[in-house]
């Protein structure tokens, strides 16, 4: 017994003297995913989205080449439907995305804030900021984040410690961060290497905010990448839904913040979400998680 208590106190010290080093609030994840699991667990009430979670029961909003909807169809007839020429997802670029970035800024501006143009031959990215101890922060920052917004940074989105070109040529300044969905590059063109990047700048490094920055990017991330796929039964997405719900895209995600027990954003301040957006936000995951695997089921079936 004492020999597992010094062992579970070396790892708290040890825990403690990383978050300092690298400035992560290790701590902090710990107790904000302790609150969420907590009011999770107190919400266990039917799905306001999908009170069975029947794949029989559940529909499909389907596409053509021209992106026009179709549907909603339940499983057996989307798989007809499939086979007739129709597809699960939009085949072509929102024409919206074009000309939307998600930045997330600070309203205070100091004569240090103006950035100077810095590139690195490693990831041959212009505007790429990082070095080795920054790199560690922020892949230690992709760890602490909640599901599923740590699984989709690891596997389909890359974290980049940089000034982003286009959101430079936009702010004459290098924001806190930013999700790329397109690859822009300086000039405003999309089809860069660096599509379905997060870009953390060194002044969102340095702003002791690097959590809450990269909760408000990754909710970005999980709305282009996730909700825009994701249906409901009326056969509107979750991220329209969501943009009803809380006004913009900005606004939604800073509401994600704080469902995931965050403290500072940049677009709506609040002391805390309202208990009917935590659960909207609960049963939204829950619902977009089973949706997805539905279409999987579905594209491997038919």
């Amino acid at each position: 017994m004492k020999k597992f208590a010094l062992i579970f106190l070396v790892i708290v010290l040890l825990l403690f003297i990383i978050s300092k080093v690298l400035e992560i609030d290790i701590v902090g994840y710990f107790e904000r995913e302790v609150v969420r699991v907590q009011y999770v667990n107190s919400q266990q009430q039917s799905n306001i989205f999908n009170e069975t979670f029947d794949l029989e029961e559940q529909t499909f909003t389907l596409f053509d080449e021209n992106c026009n909807k179709f549907g909603p169809y339940t499983f057996t007839e989307a798989g007809e439907k499939l086979k007739d020429g129709l597809f699960l997802e939009c085949k072509t670029i929102d024409g919206h995305e074009l000309f939307e970035i998600e930045n997330h800024q600070s309203s205070y501006i100091s004569s240090q804030d103006f950035i100077n143009n810095v590139s690195n031959l490693i990831y041959d990215y212009p505007g790429f900021e990082g070095d080795e101890v920054d790199n560690w922060r922020i892949q230690l920052a992709v760890y602490q984040l909640p599901q599923p917004f740590r699984k989709l940074l690891l596997d389909k989105v890359k974290v980049i410690n940089g000034c982003h070109p286009y959101g430079e040529a936009l702010y004459d300044r290098c924001v806190y961060g930013v999700f790329d969905p397109l690859g822009y590059g300086a000039d405003g063109r999309y089809g860069n290497d660096w599509e379905k990047t997060i870009w953390i700048s060194d002044r969102g490094m340095k702003s002791g905010h690097l959590q809450d920055i990269l909760l408000h990017e990754a909710a970005h991330a999980y709305s282009y990448s996730i909700l825009n796929k994701c249906f409901s039964s009326n056969g509107g997405s979750f991220r329209e839904l969501a943009h009803e719900r809380f006004g913009n895209e900005e606004n939604f995600a800073d509401a994600f913040v704080h469902y995931y027990g965050g403290k500072w954003t940049n677009y709506v301040q609040r002391a805390y979400l309202e208990s009917d957006d935590n659960k909207w936000f609960t049963d939204m995951i829950e619902y977009c998680d089973w949706y997805i695997d539905c279409k999987e089921q579905l594209e491997i079936s038919f």
